[in-house]
């Protein structure tokens, strides 16, 4: 983590955009800069510019954020293929082994990174409607984990509530029997949200285990 403000923080938006969003599909980079940028003041030092070309993420943050989340950040699509029409999705494809190494493709399952008690927010963001989408993490790697490329979606109309309302959040019954709460929000409120999607995650654990 740097002290100095990198120059792409301080672009104007469509300066941003222009520079570092990729013709076709989103790369780690971008996603990044553009969490990063959401953030702002939030973020307790600015991560290098390698580091933000690896996924996950992991920054360091000012109260009253946790002091350190891991963001995995994907480019959320919109197909009209799924069995919900409209449905916005992100595919899973970066975790770990059951013993915490990095897991290689080849991995038929894998997990998010909790090591040194680093909470793991699952994200996607859509370029085209500068929106963040928050899923629990939890609710996708319990038990067995998750498959490389699994698809995690969204039902539309939470997305385009977010986009009116500049937040809002929405259950998705999950195979299997449980419900998850699922976040989409504007980049300006962003912070927002990741205290109420560790809110909601909490929650689900605990109705779960108790």
């Amino acid at each position: 983590m740097g002290s100095t403000t990198p120059g792409w923080l301080t672009l104007p938006e469509d300066e941003f955009q222009a520079r570092y969003r990729p013709a076709r599909n989103a790369t780690s980079g971008y996603l990044h800069r553009t969490l990063v940028r959401a953030l702002g003041r939030a973020v307790d030092g600015w991560p290098s510019d390698e580091a933000l070309t690896r996924k996950p993420l992991v920054l360091d943050l000012a109260s009253p954020l946790p002091p350190r989340l891991r963001f995995y950040v994907y480019q959320a699509t919109q197909h009209p293929s799924e069995r919900q029409p409209g449905t916005f999705k992100i595919q899973l494809s970066v975790g770990v082994t059951r013993d915490g190494q990095p897991a290689s493709p080849k991995e038929k399952r894998r997990w998010f990174d909790r090591s040194d008690n680093i909470r793991p927010i699952a994200m996607g963001y859509h370029p085209d409607w500068n929106l963040f989408i928050l899923w629990d993490a939890d609710l996708h790697d319990m038990n067995t984990g998750f498959t490389f490329s699994r698809s995690v979606q969204t039902p539309p109309d939470i997305v385009w509530s977010a986009l009116a309302k500049d937040i809002a959040f929405g259950p998705r019954r999950l195979h299997g029997g449980s419900t998850e709460q699922i976040i989409a929000v504007r980049p300006h409120r962003l912070e927002e949200a990741l205290n109420l999607r560790i809110e909601l995650s909490n929650e689900a654990m605990c109705e779960g285990l108790f």
